[in-house]
């Protein structure tokens, strides 16, 4: 139980602290554009998932389970399915954020899995 708050209260700083860093970056919107404020995210990801700050939570866990994983094939195809759930959130434009939390589970599933036949090989 004490876990899962900590996990939740995390997961909500995480996504205050993008949105202060996006509007800060929209507030300096004169400067010149680095690297760093055209893709905030990981270059791992795609710029059509990964400028939304909702779905840094996802990838960040993707992110961290990926670092155990030393198979290259299995690490793509779980990024393409992370990224695939990515998609399906994009609703109108905008990132739904109740997709985003749902698809964390779907994926974090289909993590387990492939690790699980990793393994069983």
């Amino acid at each position: 139980m004490n876990s899962t708050l900590a996990i939740l209260l995390i997961s909500a700083l995480v996504v205050v602290q993008a949105r202060n860093i996006r509007s800060s970056e929209e507030d300096n919107s004169s400067q010149v554009p680095s690297l760093s404020h055209s893709h905030p995210h990981s270059i791992k990801w795609p710029c059509d998932v990964g400028h939304f700050p909702e779905a840094y939570i996802l990838m960040h866990k993707v992110d961290k389970r990926l670092e155990r994983i030393d198979n290259e094939s299995t690490k793509e195809r779980i990024g393409n399915y992370a990224v695939s759930q990515l998609r399906q959130c994009i609703l109108d434009g905008q990132m739904d954020v109740h997709c985003v939390r749902r698809s964390i589970g779907f994926t974090m599933s289909f993590i387990h899995h492939q690790m699980s036949q990793a393994n069983g090989m």
